[in-house]
């Protein structure tokens, strides 16, 4: 069903599919409340230090090999991982964080931190002027969230 809405649905300035190979995902890495440890004691322990909000970010590292976009934001605790996935459309890289819990028994009361690590190969160029577009998919919501959009340059 996942599938389908994001065939379906229509993304802002990624709806012409051209592919611009500049960066090439490498892996994401899912930290914070995607661990399993963290997200049990968020759980448990509801009224602890564990589920004190941290600030929304989005922080872009450029080194001589890779690209790294680390994306934290505050969400409800949920017990199956997200997702995640990322296409180059038009001149734009978007970067989907995934809500795998259709039917909704999945989240718990208490709010989690969740962190993502978009590591990319840079493949051998030697400036990075690329668009990005970080997008949340929310099955609980009819649109979108996007998390932050900008320009990934050194």
């Amino acid at each position: 069903m996942i599938i389908a809405l994001i065939c379906v649905t229509t993304f802002t300035n990624c709806s012409v599919k051209e592919t611009k190979a500049d960066l090439r995902l490498v892996e994401t890495e899912l930290g914070g409340c995607n661990l399993e440890g963290v997200l049990k004691n968020a759980v448990e322990n509801e009224d602890s230090e564990i589920n004190d909000f941290e600030e929304d970010k989005v922080i872009v590292t450029i080194t001589n090999e890779s690209v790294r976009v680390f994306v934290g934001f505050n969400y409800t605790c949920k017990g199956i991982p997200f997702e995640t996935k990322n296409e180059t459309i038009g001149d734009v890289l978007c970067m989907y964080i995934i809500d795998t819990c259709g039917d909704g028994d999945c989240y718990h009361r208490c709010p989690c931190y969740y962190t993502f690590n978009f590591i990319f190969s840079r493949e051998g160029t030697k400036t990075v002027n690329q668009k990005y577009k970080i997008v949340l998919i929310d099955p609980r919501k009819e649109e979108h969230v996007i998390l932050s959009e900008g320009v990934i340059e050194n």
